[in-house]
């Protein structure tokens, strides 16, 4: 099975199956910010794997496994030499091929009162993570990148 990782995975970090609901989505940032601060990774690297948890986890909930009662996602999260592997499974619908590839930006009108409300989302994953790699198999969905320390 192939995997985003770089290098022997030095320290288990977070391992969790969750329920697939807002309230529990924020909840598990909120363990994860926890968690980093308690670790030597960077405020920058920190804020980082916060926003791409929000994005990835939140797009879980809303299209993924959206109408399934009962539904968890696992995340599981490493240290490595250069930053941070972060995982999440779950049992939902496929991730459209084409959100792998395209990291574009919405269309942006003319008048910044006519702004999308979505369509950032995966932009901002792709401009986040590192080595994204996907695969479904047997039901399950796979989503794995690695996050470096950001450049000072």
């Amino acid at each position: 099975m192939p995997s985003a990782a770089a290098g022997p995975v030095a320290d288990s970090l977070i391992q969790v199956r969750f329920p697939a609901t807002e309230l529990a989505v924020r909840a598990q940032i909120a363990r994860v910010r926890a968690c980093l601060a308690q670790t030597c990774t960077s405020a920058a690297l920190q804020e980082n794997v916060a926003i791409l948890l929000g994005e990835i986890l939140n797009n879980i909930v809303e299209h993924s496994l959206a109408g399934q009662r009962d539904a968890r996602i696992t995340l599981v999260i490493t240290r490595e030499e250069a930053g941070l592997h972060v995982e999440t499974q779950d049992s939902g619908r496929p991730l459209p091929p084409q959100l792998l590839t395209s990291a574009r930006l919405p269309e942006m009108p003319a008048d910044r009162v006519d702004l999308p409300e979505s369509g950032f989302g995966w932009f901002i994953i792709h401009a986040l993570a590192d080595d994204m790699v996907y695969e479904r198999a047997n039901g399950t969905n796979r989503l794995s990148c690695r996050l470096t320390e950001p450049a000072r």
